[in-house]
């Protein structure tokens, strides 16, 4: 589906990089605190450096995942935090989708997505990728799920005492 989605964006773009004076047009639904799942994607529409930044905000500790892909042989990809420190980083290429997931605990907190390399990309390069978010449990749900499996051992245990 997002690849259907990516083969009617890139006429869109490249019908638009006449009219459009930045080097690339950026697709993102970030913004604020991050949803469930959220996607980005940047295509160039000239020859030029990659220049999208998609934000987000945390507002417990979380689980952030995410996977992308690319059409360039290689491209780096970081998630950063709001001291433009590098959390944790991955390379898309044209088949990473299916194949590559990163994944980082953070806590509550401004980051940012964006492509660090290649440097320049020629005119239709493009990269696409997905982020997913959860929350971390607890310390006390281990401990509750812990009990649970104690209470279960001891009643499996008096039946066996039974028989």
């Amino acid at each position: 589906m997002k690849r259907k989605l990516l083969a009617v964006l890139l006429p869109i773009a490249c019908a638009a990089s006449s009219v459009q004076a930045a080097d690339s047009l950026v697709f993102d639904g970030f913004g604020g605190l991050h949803d469930a799942v959220e996607s980005g994607t940047e295509i160039m529409t000239t020859d030029g450096m990659f220049s999208g930044v998609f934000d987000f905000s945390l507002d417990m500790s979380s689980l952030v995942s995410f996977t992308g892909y690319s059409n360039l042989p290689v491209l780096t990809f970081g998630l950063f935090d709001s001291t433009d420190t590098l959390v944790s980083g991955t390379v898309f290429a044209p088949n990473t989708f299916e194949n590559s997931v990163t994944s980082v605990t953070l806590a509550a907190g401004d980051y940012y997505y964006k492509a660090i390399a290649p440097m320049s990309a020629a005119t239709g390069s493009m990269y696409s990728f997905e982020s997913t978010v959860s929350a971390v449990p607890e310390p006390e749900t281990y401990g509750m799920m812990l009990a649970g499996l104690g209470m279960l051992g001891f009643v499996a245990r008096r039946r066996m005492g039974r028989m």
